[in-house]
């Protein structure tokens, strides 16, 4: 699938943004001069549309212009969690090992960017491959990480219809439409859940 393919895809399955915004260029280029990388155009569109928010019941959606749930704070502060581990000689599916490097290195050109998280403890990193070419290495919470060489919203697409998007056996399927929950942006905030479309399945 290509990128356009499949950001198509996951943006029908989604529906339409309830509130999308707009003027974050700002917001963004901020943040990726502090990563010194760009990141993909799917995956700031889906944040720019959806973010912030849990979506599917299980994952959280930061965004780069808010004050709270800010995608910015989220990233750096789980980068310097990340960066803290100590790892072993051997880790399933080591990142090391398809980036040709001897060192994890996290929020760098050439190591794991943190994209989004989980309420399963899951962390989705992406990296790129000698080409450049994008991948996404998806953590399951006990440091075993299942990289795929697609786009962030191809990932997505799986997560959301129950594939094995972070591994083996990880796959969880909620029948019908997509449920997304707000975040409160301020205490006073109340919560508010809307579905996507309706899907079969």
């Amino acid at each position: 699938m290509t990128t356009t393919s499949s950001l198509r895809a996951v943006l029908d399955i989604l529906g339409e943004p309830v509130t999308e915004r707009g003027g974050t260029d700002d917001a963004w280029r901020g943040l990726e001069d502090d990563l010194g990388l760009a990141l993909p155009d799917d995956y700031k569109t889906i944040i720019d549309a959806y973010a912030p928010v849990q979506l599917y019941e299980r994952l959280y959606l930061h965004h780069p212009a808010t004050e709270r749930w800010n995608l910015r704070r989220w990233i750096s502060e789980t980068v310097t969690a990340w960066s803290e581990v100590e790892w072993d000689d051997e880790i399933d599916g080591d990142p090391r090992a398809v980036l040709g490097t001897d060192e994890l290195r996290f929020g760098t050109p050439d190591g794991l960017t943190p994209l989004l998280g989980s309420d399963r403890g899951e962390t989705v990193f992406l990296a790129r491959d000698s080409a450049g070419k994008p991948l996404i290495f998806a953590e399951n919470g006990e440091e075993e990480f299942f990289c795929q060489a697609i786009p962030f919203s191809e990932w997505l697409r799986q997560y959301v219809t129950g594939e094995d998007a972070v591994g083996p056996g990880s796959g969880i399927l909620h029948p019908g439409p997509v449920k997304f929950r707000s975040l409160p942006m301020t205490p006073q905030d109340t919560e508010s859940v809307w579905f996507g479309p309706e899907r079969s399945g």
